[in-house]
């Protein structure tokens, strides 16, 4: 039986760490984007107090249900009713975990992104044209249109809330 040098016993340990990091990596964003799921859902639903119960407290100060229930519905009057979840993608931003949920509307394809804090609530909320790679001059909603009077006040506390990127 051969026995590793000390240099092959410490190049395995390695890659073991990084497997298991990578490992853990993928648990934790298939974790996130199944919260963000459950948020976007619910503002789906229209169950926009139980929506305002996943946010933490940082953007419960700036929104309130009626907020998200706004800015769901000024989504909704520029794409069309929710049809489904496409990809989602996680990135980090400042520390701060940022799920890009694509998701077809009745008019198209629209980024839904959802910050969430290192306990997995909602830090912000906002949507964007879905950038493809086909086409990028598809009329999309986006979350910087102009919103109806009294929205562009929810809108604005909403996307506040998220990190900028």
């Amino acid at each position: 039986m051969k026995v590793l040098s000390t240099a092959a016993r410490m190049g395995l340990a390695a890659v073991l760490v990084l497997a298991s990091s990578m490992a853990l990596r993928a648990q934790s964003n298939d974790l996130a984007v199944n919260k963000a799921k459950e948020f976007i859902q619910l503002l789906q639903k229209g169950d926009f107090d139980a929506a305002f119960q996943r946010v933490d407290s940082n953007l419960g100060f700036k929104a309130n249900p009626e907020t998200f229930r706004k800015y769901w519905q000024n989504l909704v009057s520029k794409a069309g009713n929710f049809v489904e979840f496409k990809d989602a993608k996680v990135e980090n931003q400042n520390g701060t975990m940022v799920v890009i949920q694509v998701a077809k509307f009745e008019r198209g394809h629209v980024d839904l992104k959802v910050a969430l804090d290192n306990s997995l609530r909602v830090a912000g909320f906002q949507y964007a044209n879905h950038e493809s790679a086909k086409s990028t001059a598809q009329a999309q909603p986006h979350a910087q249109a102009q919103p109806q009077q009294g929205e562009a006040q929810a809108a604005a506390a909403v996307a506040a809330a998220t990190p900028a990127g």
